[in-house]
């Protein structure tokens, strides 16, 4: 039976948010460029079953933030034989150390988070390394911190250009796909659009302009599951969304490093402390107000 209620329940989720992904594409302005928006299912705490479930309903595009995590689950006997077209995004903080097990990935499809030229370096020179000089290059994305938050990572927006610049003519193995943020959280719609997609959109109109690159080979992975709708409406080409397609994730006590926001309450006591949720994660009540806006979906509270 649980397996069962996973499947529908994943299915209508995949399918609904689906839907608003391709209303709010409609709504664009015009002068943006017409590029179909990439659905990006962040499934990070959740088990393969679930990946393929989703992978099932004709999902491909999957997002994990921890490496390890991710080398697990792409390496999953059920995935690999399951999912043999999946496409594994990398939506976390990426340490040097840890490239050569990230690029080591099956199907790894795009890094969004390279957050300075030295790792742009270290990653275009373990992919020659572990994939061979022959081989594809490998999409990434240049994240940049438009809020300018010290708890998030990314490259200062004035630094952008110049980054991307290092990237196309020293980096040989690796192929610039476009900027990626995250942004503050809960951030208040009525308050006019978000300023941190705002910034995202002129940084990349300052890279199209120094170097020379159209608007619509330049993508934007900004919005989450409480905000993908206005970033899509505003020029997202990509974007990341877990919880109202897999339901509220549960993090081990070592799983999160970041600051937390106040805890949704539980039916049922913990002697634990609340882990810290990582960044894709938003309140509660955020999370179950986005729900209640889709038909047919229920996020269940535990």
């Amino acid at each position: 039976m649980w397996k069962v209620a996973m499947s529908e329940e994943v299915g209508k989720a995949i399918q609904s948010v689906l839907e608003r992904v391709n209303q709010a594409a409609a709504r664009r302005p015009k002068t943006l460029p017409a590029v179909p928006p990439r659905l990006v299912a962040v499934s990070k705490t959740k088990p393969p079953e679930m990946i393929v479930e989703a992978y099932r309903q004709g999902q491909r595009n999957f997002g994990e933030n921890y490496v390890n995590e991710l080398v697990d689950k792409a390496s999953d006997p059920l995935i690999l034989e399951s999912c043999p077209e999946i496409k594994w995004h990398f939506i976390g903080h990426l340490q040097k150390n840890n490239v050569n097990k990230l690029l080591g990935v099956p199907n790894l499809f795009l890094v969004e988070t390279i957050d300075s030229a030295k790792l742009a370096e270290r990653v275009n020179s373990s992919w020659q390394r572990v994939r061979g000089a022959g081989s594809q290059r490998l999409k990434v994305m240049v994240q940049i911190n438009t809020s300018g938050e010290q708890s998030k990572h990314g490259l200062q927006p004035e630094d952008t250009v110049n980054t991307v610049k290092h990237i196309m003519s020293q980096c040989a193995a690796l192929h610039f796909s476009g900027l990626m943020t995250i942004g503050h959280y809960g951030y208040d719609l009525t308050l006019g659009p978000n300023p941190d997609f705002q910034m995202l959109l002129s940084r990349r109109q300052e890279v199209c302009d120094s170097l020379k690159l159209p608007l619509e080979e330049v993508e934007l992975s900004m919005g989450m599951s409480t905000d993908f709708e206005h970033a899509i409406e505003v020029g997202a080409t990509n974007v990341r969304v877990g919880s109202i397609i897999f339901g509220n994730r549960d993090y081990p006590n070592s799983a999160a490093n970041t600051p937390n926001p106040s805890p949704a309450p539980s039916p049922v006591p913990s002697p634990a402390p609340s882990p810290a949720p990582s960044p894709e994660k938003t309140s509660k009540t955020v999370s179950v107000e986005a729900a209640k806006k889709m038909k047919h979906l229920t996020v269940s509270e535990h």
